[in-house]
């Protein structure tokens, strides 16, 4: 049982800690309070770094794929009590090892039409099993003010539903982007429609559980050595344009423009329906893949994605193997059809939608 008078005497000490090291990571407070005979669990300091960073904007982190993340003390009081704290977020590939993760999307927890926390276990347990211990979840989590209703009591049943039933397995990292229906919820750069009253700092979602953490942005940009993969919610026909949103896989496949030249994989959610399809402009070619709903709407269909980067003894990443993930109608998973992206040879152009096909 958390102590809260305790957690905000920790809150204190952790300040005070910070102005003097400015880095650091958890064990690191941990060995810290110890040396000084403060006795705090894991769990008490997590809790204290979040008010840190979500109530005070003190501290940001940074994430790292093979080592601990890193909270770093923001001593510009401006920076404080901006937006920068807020939708602040660093994900930094440390190390030139193959790479396994699980891709996710569009859970839309508190629409009990689409919500199926019994598929999400077992997608999960699937990755587990599998020694996966990354998930990437594209957006959309909570259903959000559909429907145009909403009010504090549905914001707080969304909120208990998460964490009352959203898989917890422990070894598995997972990282969550906004997607439309949580901009709602998020309050994203203060974006607001008319019938929303009330907003929620989804990052405050770490507190309960510490191996989840929100990416407070709807896209984000990973260089997996010299190989640049885009996880977004909605893919971007420009990124200039945000309002040119792609809404189906027909215009996907038919853009004949370069969606950001940079890149080499662009994975989306939204669409709730899985597909692969190639995008060339003048001589790069680029991987376009839609991650299917994890919900009842694709039961006995695609549900999920793994993607597994290899690399070859030039820490350059040689291809990425992309393996479906199904469900019957039991809500067990199997593998489906597994397709090879290289990146140095040429591709065979595809434009296939993964789900009913």
């Amino acid at each position: 049982m958390v102590e809260f008078e305790k957690i905000n005497d920790l809150v204190i000490i952790l300040e005070k800690i910070f102005i003097s090291y400015l880095n650091l990571t958890i064990i690191q407070i941990k060995e810290l309070l110890d040396n000084n005979n403060l006795f705090y669990t894991l769990e008490e300091i997590n809790i204290a770094l979040n008010i840190l960073m979500v109530d005070h904007g003190k501290i940001v982190r940074d994430d790292y794929w093979s080592t601990e993340p890193i909270y770093k003390y923001i001593s510009n009081y401006y920076f404080q009590n901006s937006s920068y704290t807020r939708h602040y977020y660093s994900f930094n590939i440390d190390d030139y090892s193959d790479k396994k993760f699980l891709l996710i999307s569009d859970t839309h927890i508190g629409n009990p039409e689409l919500e199926n926390f019994n598929l999400l276990q077992n997608i999960y347990n699937y990755a587990s099993k599998n020694g996966i211990n990354k998930c990437f979840h594209l957006g959309d989590i909570f259903s959000g003010a559909y429907y145009e209703k909403w009010s504090q009591a549905e914001m707080e049943r969304q909120m208990d539903l998460f964490i009352k039933y959203y898989p917890q397995n422990l070894d598995i990292k997972t990282y969550f982007l906004i997607g439309n229906h949580d901009e709602h919820i998020h309050g994203y750069f203060d974006y607001k429609p008319n019938y929303i009253e009330y907003t929620y700092d989804l990052r405050q979602l770490s507190r309960f559980r510490n191996n989840f953490y929100i990416i407070p942005r709807p896209f984000i940009d990973l260089k997996f050595s010299d190989v640049n993969i885009n996880f977004s919610h909605k893919m971007f026909a420009n990124w200039c344009n945000p309002k040119e949103k792609i809404t189906d896989l027909n215009q996907i496949c038919n853009l004949n423009t370069a969606l950001v030249s940079r890149i080499d994989i662009l994975v989306s959610g939204h669409l709730h329906k899985g597909f692969l399809c190639t995008n060339k402009f003048e001589e790069k070619e680029q991987l376009l893949l839609g991650v299917p709903s994890a919900t009842n709407i694709n039961i006995n269909d695609a549900v999920a994605y793994v993607i597994s980067l290899n690399y070859n003894d030039n820490r350059s990443v040689n291809f990425a193997d992309i393996t479906i993930l199904l469900s019957d109608n039991n809500y067990n998973i199997s593998e489906g059809n597994t397709f090879k992206w290289k990146f140095k040879d040429k591709n065979k152009m595809l434009k296939r939608t993964i789900n009913n096909n």
